[in-house]
């Protein structure tokens, strides 16, 4: 009978501290904040330049691009401004970080290959901006007309 009881009391201690320990766990998970957002963009390098060649993301994100190549040889992206510069092998992809405060425009190129892009950065538009919708009468007006066979 002793144990029995100690064993039941092992249980009820773990079960107890492991109801705890998800209650912590579902705490820190609500009361985790994302206050940057983080958008991610892939770059595939082929002989005749980058995929996609312009690219467009919104001012306060941050940007994680996947940059691969397709070609032989090796190829780099170099983002101006940002000082991002990966160099890219077939096979394998490289990966790089940009934060991007400010409506602006961004070149991206390679000289080895001579290739180049363009990355915009938008302003992100207010909820006003977001919702607009237009207004549109009906076109027959007010009243409805049905149509009837004629009578002969």
């Amino acid at each position: 009978m002793k144990f029995n009881l100690n064993f039941l009391i092992i249980i009820l201690f773990a079960v107890l501290t492991e109801a705890f320990a998800l209650e912590d766990i579902a705490m820190q998970i609500t009361e985790k904040k994302f206050d940057i957002p983080l958008r991610e963009v892939s770059v595939i390098i082929t002989k005749e330049g980058y995929y996609p060649k312009n690219i467009t993301v919104f001012a306060g994100e941050k940007i994680r691009f996947y940059v691969t190549t397709t070609t032989d040889e090796p190829s780099c992206l170099i983002l101006g401004g940002k000082s991002i510069a990966v160099t890219a092998n077939k096979g394998k992809i490289v990966e790089a970080e940009a934060y991007f405060d400010r409506p602006s425009e961004f070149s991206f190129h390679c000289p080895t290959g001579k290739i180049f892009g363009k990355l915009v950065v938008l302003s992100r538009p207010s909820k006003k901006e977001e919702f607009v919708t237009a207004k549109r009468n009906i076109a027959s007006g007010s009243e409805v007309r049905v149509w009837k066979p004629k009578e002969e």
